[in-house]
């Protein structure tokens, strides 16, 4: 079974940043707002402004999420267990809620302002890969500023552009341990120097990914526990902290073989996919999910946390083919080891045992082979070779991990 990926080359998007007029709505849909007991702040019909509490979490009050645009609340639905299937902001006028930063220079100050804000929610915390608990402390904290998808957006020249941001940013985070905050970058291309971090260089592709890091500088599969966070969400804090207002956009790359040209565009969290893409597609029938070609989602909306819209073009099949492509191809492809799937799996992770673990439910075999130290991101490129005939290892990966956090 061929995997269209190339481990010693990812070509990055770099380039000017454009901007997308929105014409219609944005939103999140209930992924996006998985696991959540939520407590609205918002009605429908209600105008909101950037930055203001849309809803948080019941049980986790550190869990905020607000408005990425000021606008209009257009859609609110109800989804099963007391949450919420969708909720949508028709965008709209320039109101925007001013924080007060001046605690910002103690811990307690930046939590509280970084939770306020949503920003709290783009740390992550290993193991488990959850929102981390303000009143824990991590041994140490990675910033990702290197990308594992071709088509991604180039980290080094973005963070050079919005540098202004990005250093206050990253200086503030140092704050959140007494350990080591890492700045994993592209190799070659060495980010700002910023007192109280250490940089530390990593090729794109598969070592671009925040668990190479972890794995190679403070591995916590068998102990201990670190958080990340990518290069775009310290540029938020930055904005945060120098300006009292949320960033209202992310840098997104939008890129495929079924657009004009590759290219940068600033964009709000949330934004409809086809909006990002208007004007900017060759003729024909595309699709575009959010993500990279080998494991995008075709979702509506674009989440906080990805970085790229990929546009492809759809293969028409030959016509009386179909029946002998199912045939000639099995169910499930073989977990046979080969020296791609080394390399496209996680560092420290034998891939095929560790795969059978999950797919077995074999919980303790998957804990001694690592499952502690890999989130769901980790295992992406792996799931999308071995993942597209209906076993979906990242889905497995997230049962283990709270099978393993439920005996923890």
């Amino acid at each position: 079974m061929g995997f269209p990926w190339r481990p010693s080359r990812v070509p990055l998007v770099a380039g000017p940043v454009g901007d997308v007029r929105l014409h219609g709505t944005l939103g999140f849909v209930g992924s996006d707002l998985a696991a959540l007991r939520p407590v609205l702040a918002v009605a429908e019909g209600q105008r909101v402004a950037a930055g203001s509490r849309l809803l948080s979490d019941r049980r986790r009050p550190w869990i905020v999420l607000v408005a990425p645009v000021a606008g209009e609340v257009v859609r609110l639905e109800p989804g099963p267990r007391r949450g919420i299937s969708a909720l949508e902001i028709r965008a709209g006028g320039d109101e925007a809620l001013e924080f007060d930063t001046a605690a910002a220079g103690s811990r307690e100050g930046l939590v509280a302002l970084m939770v306020q804000s949503g920003l709290w929610t783009a740390l992550r915390a290993r193991p488990f890969g959850r929102v981390p608990n303000p009143a824990t402390t991590p041994d140490a904290l990675f910033v990702t500023a290197t990308e594992a998808r071709r088509g991604a957006p180039d980290a080094a020249a973005v963070i050079a552009e919005y540098e202004p941001w990005f250093r206050p940013g990253l200086a503030a985070l140092t704050a959140l341990t007494p350990g080591r905050t890492w700045l994993c970058h592209r190799r070659g291309h060495p980010p700002p120097q910023v007192p109280g971090v250490t940089p530390r260089g990593f090729p794109d592709g598969p070592g671009g990914l925040p668990g190479a890091h972890v794995h190679a500088l403070h591995p916590v599969a068998y102990g201990g526990s670190v958080w990340q966070i990518g290069w775009q969400d310290v540029i938020a804090l930055g904005c945060l902290l120098e300006t009292g207002r949320i960033w209202r956009h992310r840098i997104v790359a939008l890129s495929g073989s079924g657009v004009l040209r590759p290219e940068l565009l600033a964009v709000p969290p949330g934004a409809r996919l086809h909006d990002i893409a208007a004007g900017r597609l060759i003729a024909g029938s595309t699709r575009l999910v959010a993500g990279g070609a080998e494991d995008g989602l075709p979702v509506p909306f674009l989440r906080r946390d990805i970085r790229q819209v990929t546009a492809l073009r759809h293969r028409l099949r030959e016509p009386g083919r179909g029946w002998l492509r199912q045939f000639a191809h099995a169910a499930r492809p073989a977990l046979i080891p080969n020296a791609l799937d080394e390399r496209l799996a996680p560092p420290g992770i034998a891939p095929v045992p560790f795969l059978r673990a999950l797919a077995a439910g074999d919980v303790e075999t998957a804990r001694k082979l690592g499952a502690l130290g890999l989130i769901e991101e980790d295992l992406a490129l792996l799931n999308a070779r071995f993942g597209r005939q209906g076993t979906d290892y990242t889905a497995l990966l997230r049962q283990t991990l709270d099978d393993l956090e439920a005996e923890a």
